[in-house]
């Protein structure tokens, strides 16, 4: 590794998260980027009224 490459990365080792994201929206970028919560698919459940020999039951711990 490089004298410059090895610099920059002991710099980078002490920064915080909150040090970055000030650094970014000081530079004028937007940041640490948010990923969109992705929807997740779900297997709709019968109705009781279709399906009257499924007996499910649910216990609360």
């Amino acid at each position: 590794m490089s004298e410059a490459l090895r610099r920059i990365a002991d710099a980078v080792t002490d920064v915080t998260e909150g040090e970055v994201d000030a650094l970014l929206s000081a530079l004028g970028l937007a940041g640490r980027k948010q990923q969109p919560v992705r929807e997740v698919r779900r297997t709709p459940l019968p109705s009781p009224r279709s399906a009257p020999d499924i007996h499910s039951e649910v216990e609360w711990v």
